[in-house]
């Protein structure tokens, strides 16, 4: 089921409560309407029972009862309503008209006029009831005007009311709903704008949109489109960058090997293929290295880190076995790898990452620390931050030059071992993952102290 478009929701928001409201305010209109009525109509039958009574006479100590035609003709016969009286004396007695008219609830020695209603001969019926003193015939003697008139004149009067009120209304909700619609497709202008603005834009253009014009409710979204097309943007020019360096750097190694293998093709003596075919295993090692390499800097990269998961860690146990794993190749050099640590030491970050950030130091230092030399890693836990920290007695890098070896593929002028430029590349990308900061100094063995300090996470 297609979901409701924005105007749509708009509208039902605004119909469902006013449907609610008129239903409301239509029940209470009816009751308003039906107490006008009998308001209306009380009157006539407060005259009528006045003007009965007045024709109440005592003679001779009879009570006796005149009554007037005018007190019956004051009725609307529209509708044609039946009228009821009743005329009772001191003693109850059937003075005129109906003797089995019901009696108002409170019925007894009160004075006044009382409304009240009760159903007669199958019909809703309002009475009014009115008793008036006859001191000729004693203090407490008194005679009881009843008159009635079915309720269906009051009924029309309540339904018309109520039936024009209710129009009126509907008519009011009409414009307003109207004028609602007019506001929405005037007001949803904006939003249809920044819909065309996107879809007549060129698949690879990812420049901001701008804010002015904009409606403040629309700010927070197209400042939320602009922050991730930035983002796209920065992973785009990273992998074009990636793609780059990587045609780049891939070429010269790949056209060497191709030019060794021409070269020892083209020896006849054993020697000369010999020293050929080490040539080749040379640099076919060093295109494997910078492939290796850029696969960790792809890792690296943000917009691959930003889909990898980030849990509490102890880099402890992690950097000891990761740097036993070294051994072997800094046995190969008759170099000392030891590893010295303190734990826990708990951290918010990436195994995967971790590894790479750790064999990269470790690599660096064996490539060029020299035969018999020594490399130590070390990690403690400090105040707010875990210190990881590689140490070898290599030749070290000149402080001028400490800045320039993160940069990608850059190399100490003067360096001897094999190498890409993209070891501590890799390292600064992993340690920013992490939100780490990296210092380079010079270690009391007199060569390089590369030192990465994580935020400590909680236990």
């Amino acid at each position: 089921m297609p979901s409701l478009s924005l105007r749509s929701k708009l509208l039902l928001w605004l119909l469902i409560p006013l449907a609610l409201i008129l239903a409301g305010n239509s029940h209470m209109t009816r009751q308003t309407a039906q107490h006008m009525a009998n308001v209306a109509y009380d009157r006539t039958l407060q005259a009528s029972a006045l003007s009965i009574a007045e024709g109440v006479r005592v003679e001779d100590g009879q009570t006796t009862i005149h009554i007037p035609s005018a007190a019956l003709e004051m009725f609307d016969y529209q509708f044609q309503d039946h009228v009821y009286y009743a005329v009772r004396g001191p003693d109850q007695q059937l003075l005129a008209g109906y003797g089995d008219l019901p009696r108002p609830p409170r019925a007894g020695k009160m004075y006044g006029l009382v409304f009240y209603e009760a159903l007669y001969r199958g019909e809703r019926t309002r009475f009014s009831t009115l008793r008036r003193a006859l001191f000729d015939l004693g203090p407490d003697a008194s005679v009881e005007v009843i008159v009635g008139e079915t309720m269906s004149s009051r009924e029309a009067l309540a339904d018309q009311i109520t039936q024009d009120a209710i129009s009126s209304q509907l008519w009011l909700i009409g414009g307003t709903v109207l004028l609602v619609l007019i506001g929405v497709h005037f007001g949803l202008k904006p939003m249809m704008r920044l819909r065309d603005t996107l879809l007549n834009r060129n698949e690879n253009e990812l420049s901001p949109l701008p804010l002015d014009r904009l409606p403040g409710e629309l700010r927070p979204l197209v400042d939320a489109l602009n922050q991730t097309m930035a983002r796209l943007t920065r992973q785009r020019d990273a992998r074009k960058r990636f793609v780059a360096d990587a045609s780049h750097q891939l070429r010269t190694p790949l056209a060497l090997i191709q030019t060794e293998i021409e070269l020892t093709l083209r020896q006849s003596d054993t020697e000369g293929m010999r020293a050929g075919v080490a040539r080749v295993h040379r640099a076919t090692r060093q295109a494997i290295h910078l492939a290796n390499q850029l696969l960790s800097l792809s890792r690296a990269e943000p917009g691959y880190v930003a889909q990898l998961q980030f849990e509490t860690v102890d880099l402890l146990p992690l950097l000891r076995e990761w740097t036993a794993d070294m051994v072997p190749a800094a046995r190969r050099k008759q170099q000392d790898l030891g590893f010295e640590g303190d734990g826990p030491c708990l951290i918010h970050g990436n195994t995967l990452l971790l590894h790479e950030l750790l064999s990269n130091l470790i690599d660096n230092a064996i490539r060029y620390t020299p035969e018999q030399g020594q490399i130590t890693v070390s990690v403690q836990t400090e105040k707010a931050a875990v210190v990881l920290a590689v140490c070898d007695s290599g030749p070290g890098i000149p402080l001028a030059e400490r800045q320039r070896v993160f940069e990608r593929f850059y190399r100490l002028p003067d360096a001897q071992a094999e190498g890409c430029g993209l070891g501590l590349t890799i390292v600064r990308e992993c340690a920013d993952a992490h939100h780490a900061q990296i210092r380079l100094d010079d270690a009391t063995t007199g060569g390089l102290l590369v030192t990465v300090r994580f935020p400590l996470a909680a236990a």
